[in-house]
């Protein structure tokens, strides 16, 4: 489980205010606190975010979604009418809020208040079925981000809080306790359908090569260039494909002519489900499938939708791998969970060899060290300018050689 912090703000973008302080600093405060004690659960963190660059909003959900990261939490800081106190949390629409309130509810162990746990729709007509804030919004479904509003720093008991180190020590413990509480859950422990491929294609042709020696590898690789563009996880994706057809020996209804790799529209013998003109567009339209389940969007611009049966999927409806038992098959006890455990399996038994350790070469001496070093044994240089060799010498440095050279004459005189 990897976790990104964003500090929220940043750079020309300052973020609210109270009493002087700045947001996009306190934010800073409270996100290095935080990544610090999640290191302390030894989860792994990306700090990458943690400063005082301004990012747009594609670029920050860009960043977000290529960063690995399973989960990205936002620290933030409100501002309201000088009234309104309490620490908040905002999660996707499309979650139960889990994390958020696991986070919440040790926070309000600590004393601190809690005004409360939310999700917010879209109110534009374009986004109808979308997270209103653009980070949760952005970085949906490949990485569940929560925003953090640790107080209102326009709240004179509030302020006093947030900018002491006892409080901000006490406040980003619980968070982190809460984001640990939910990692070892059951929600946090499934896989999500879109995100970076684990394994490389080297490692899937391997295996399906040890399985059914006469399939053609190529297959592969028209996964890892068709995922992708959808944001679909490619190594899972055809791992699918690999228990639907019997490592591509098609032993089922479904026929290799067919060029269906997922068992689109197959209910049994008298229905074998989908035809693809050709094997891309076959395993495209397995793509645009799970895309429909983990995607509310629009398939990607340019692209031809192959998948007839995509408009009756309830899209958004199965973030999970292992929440599509009883979806993608029925009833499918477990279906997702076997796909899961193929990529363990194929890990563990097709690691990709070390990578070759270069030999040293040893570096050439440069031209001018002898003189270097005999200029210093003899006294005329005071100091070692190895490091500097290639650079133009100061006037002090060619006054003091100049210096040396001369008293050097004048003792030999």
């Amino acid at each position: 489980m990897k976790i990104i912090i964003d500090s929220g703000h940043g750079g020309k973008d300052s973020g609210a205010s109270g009493f002087g302080v700045k947001e996009k600093d306190l934010n800073l405060v409270y996100a290095r606190l935080l990544a610090v004690k999640l290191e302390n659960y030894n989860i792994e963190v990306d700090r990458s975010l943690i400063n005082d660059h301004y990012y747009s909003p594609d670029e920050l959900t860009d960043k977000i979604k290529k960063s690995g990261a399973d989960i990205c939490i936002s620290c933030h800081n409100n501002a309201a009418n000088g009234a309104a106190r309490g620490f908040e949390v905002i999660h996707s629409i499309h979650s139960q809020g889990t994390l958020a309130k696991l986070t919440a509810e040790e926070v309000r162990k600590t004393g601190f208040p809690v005004r409360r746990v939310f999700s917010r729709e879209s109110t534009a007509p374009s986004r109808v079925g979308q997270d209103y804030y653009y980070i949760i919004r952005g970085t949906y479904p490949t990485v569940e981000t929560i925003i953090v509003e640790f107080g209102f720093m326009d709240n004179g008991e509030d302020f006093k809080l947030l900018t002491d180190p006892a409080w901000q020590d006490r406040l980003t413990a619980a968070v982190a306790a809460g984001i640990d509480k939910y990692i070892n859950s059951s929600i946090a422990l499934k896989t999500r359908i879109q995100g970076n491929s684990i394994l490389l294609p080297e490692q899937l042709k391997a295996a399906l090569k040890a399985v059914n020696s006469a399939a053609n590898t190529s297959i592969v690789d028209t996964y890892y260039r068709i995922a992708p563009v959808y944001g679909i996880k490619a190594d899972l994706a055809f791992l699918q494909a690999v228990h639907e057809t019997n490592w591509l020996r098609f032993t089922g209804v479904v026929k290799p002519e067919q060029n269906n790799f997922a068992g689109l529209g197959a209910t049994g013998p008298s229905n074998p489900g989908l035809f693809f003109p050709t094997a891309e567009a076959g395993v495209e339209a397995h793509i645009q499938h799970l895309y429909a389940y983990a995607a509310t969007t629009s398939i990607p611009e340019g692209r031809t939708l192959y998948d007839k049966r995509f408009h009756l999927v309830r899209r958004g409806s199965v973030t999970y791998w292992e929440d599509l038992n009883g979806k993608w098959a029925v009833p499918g006890i477990g279906y997702g969970e076997r796909i899961v455990e193929l990529q363990r399996t194929v890990a563990e038994r097709y690691p990709l060899p070390d990578k070759p350790v270069t030999p040293e070469i040893p570096s050439t001496p440069h031209w001018a060290k002898v003189c270097h070093d005999e200029l210093r044994k003899a006294g005329l240089l005071l100091n070692d300018h190895i490091d500097t060799i290639d650079q133009p010498a100061t006037k002090g440095v060619v006054f003091c050689l100049v210096n040396n050279l001369r008293k050097e004459l004048i003792k030999n005189e």
